[in-house]
């Protein structure tokens, strides 16, 4: 019987080694991911009024006023107020932006850390987009399950960091009210501008008003950007 119940408590501490911590309370990666996910996979499509502002230090963008169109899972569609209807796909957030991160491998939650005054769930791992491997990593908030911030640095290519603030929509759906990407697009090896200082990143804010979400888009709306892909 003794040895039975040494047994048992081998077997017990086993599973608390393995589950990293989870016996105290604490979620895995994994779950804190997931429960982060859900908050978008109840919304199948919405339209919203954006308010677009590009600080860069090489291109003069003017404010663009523009009406986004989604559908799960990666339809994107804009029209735009003013004409120009290019927005800049790093500066805004559509769909579950942890996606590719839980598809991923080598997760980790290592540490709790404060984003825009909210304590977070830090997670970080990696995945594969367009043939580059892409470091990331989320803040999501131990209260509400929200994406605070996020970083993804790809190992070639532009780096992107965002910043995300909400609102309930609905009584239901929590969706970004504003964001705030920081681009910065490394200087090419051998360039001039890789003998220079840091580059200055680009600047993209962004805020939302008036969703409608979960009306049914056709698809259509969508088949004119399509085509131009």
């Amino acid at each position: 019987m003794i040895r039975l119940a040494n047994s048992l408590s081998v077997v017990a501490l086993a599973v608390m080694l393995l589950s990293g911590g989870a016996a105290h309370g604490e979620p895995t990666a994994k779950q804190v991911l997931e429960k982060g996910s859900r908050h978008f996979e109840i919304i199948n499509d919405y339209t919203v009024d954006a308010r677009l502002k590009v600080e860069s230090p090489s291109v003069h963008v003017p404010e663009m006023l523009v009406k986004i169109y989604y559908k799960k899972p990666d339809k994107l569609h804009i029209d735009s107020k003013d004409g120009f209807a290019v927005l800049p796909r790093q500066g805004i957030v559509v769909g579950n932006p942890l996606r590719d991160l839980m598809e991923g491998s080598d997760l980790s939650m290592d540490r709790s850390e404060k984003a825009l005054g909210e304590d977070c769930y830090l997670i970080k791992g990696s995945f594969q987009r367009e043939g580059r491997a892409v470091q990331s990593t989320v803040w999501i908030d131990k209260k509400k399950w929200l994406v605070r911030q996020m970083c993804a640095n790809p190992e070639w290519g532009p780096s992107v960091k965002v910043k995300l603030w909400y609102s309930k929509v609905g009584g239901r759906y929590w969706l970004p009210t504003a964001t705030a990407a920081q681009v910065s697009i490394p200087p090419i090896p051998g360039s001039q501008s890789d003998q220079r200082a840091k580059p200055v990143p680009t600047l993209i804010t962004i805020k939302f008003t008036d969703y409608r979400v979960n009306t049914g888009l056709s698809d259509k709306i969508f088949q004119e950007t399509e085509g131009r892909k």
